[in-house]
């Protein structure tokens, strides 16, 4: 087997370093910066670095794309006369709609997109930030449609669990942009709201880390984070909302001095914490 990795970011090279082995592939990959490919192939985790797209591709039987939602489908425009009947790709993006909608509409019948999300990650980025130990306990959701092939959605939950995740789980690709919008945009929202008040030039000294607990992750990737939260425009809007009301609740109760309502709110509020998000 010959497994093509486009990309080795933070994701890319994580998938690189943990993918030897997994039947008996052959891991190539293609990165813009040829000294990321020359450090990664020196580290072990890639037989081969290509500097051309058609190298990676040509003749692999399962292409992962790590780049930004528009470039991998623009990749794969760009290069379907790289990619060999029979090959399954799949992806790592946080936007599963629009990637299967758009790829669907220019892939043959013969090559099988899988759309995956592993939920892993990092504050930094990089190649120079991936670890073999990226993947450990996490999960991957896939989405597949009723385009792909049991075998092709086997392979990819086949992998997830070989690189360390502790659950696959299959959903919609709608469901999966629903819920993603909650669990993982609308966190970077809030958190990149709260870095926009200028109370926070003032706040060093008044926190004792709760301040930082909740603006860890607006420490972001402008570039890639605009772009998801555009492609997902409807469920993040309606997330936003969500959240707007709940605030406008709060606010509500705190202008009337009604404790009785607040202790409501922190009740509830800790019985669902306690319920869904304690491990």
């Amino acid at each position: 087997m010959k497994i093509a990795i486009i990309g080795l970011g933070l994701i890319g090279g994580s998938l690189a370093r943990r993918l030897h082995g997994f039947h008996n592939a052959e891991i190539v990959a293609y990165n813009r910066t040829q000294q990321t490919l020359v450090i990664a192939k020196h580290d072990g985790s890639i037989d081969e670095g290509c500097t051309t797209p058609g190298e990676a591709m040509d003749g692999a039987d399962l292409i992962i794309m790590c780049l930004y939602p528009k470039l991998n489908i623009e990749f794969i425009k760009n290069n379907l006369g790289h990619i060999k009947p029979g090959a399954v790709i799949t992806d790592v993006t946080g936007i599963k709609g629009y990637i299967i909608r758009e790829l669907e509409s220019i892939l043959p019948d013969s090559v099988d997109f899988v759309g995956g999300h592993p939920m892993a990650g990092r504050e930094v980025g990089g190649y120079q930030s991936s670890t073999d130990t990226l993947f450990n306990k996490a999960s991957w959701i896939i989405t597949p449609t009723k385009r792909n092939k049991p075998e092709s959605i086997a392979l990819i939950r086949e992998m997830a669990d070989y690189v360390g995740c502790r659950c696959v789980m299959s959903t919609t690709p709608e469901e999966h942009d629903e819920i993603i919008a909650y669990t993982s945009q609308l966190m970077h929202v809030v958190a990149v709201a709260l870095c926009d008040n200028p109370m926070i030039e003032r706040s060093s000294s008044f926190s004792a880390g709760s301040l930082r607990d909740c603006t860890r992750v607006a420490v972001i990737n402008a570039e890639m984070w605009s772009e998801l939260f555009v492609e997902n425009k409807e469920a993040l809007s309606k997330r936003i909302r969500e959240m707007q009301a709940s605030l406008e609740k709060i606010a509500v109760a705190v202008e009337n001095g009604d404790r009785d309502e607040l202790e409501n709110i922190m009740k509830k509020a800790t019985s669902q914490k306690i319920k869904w998000l304690m491990e």
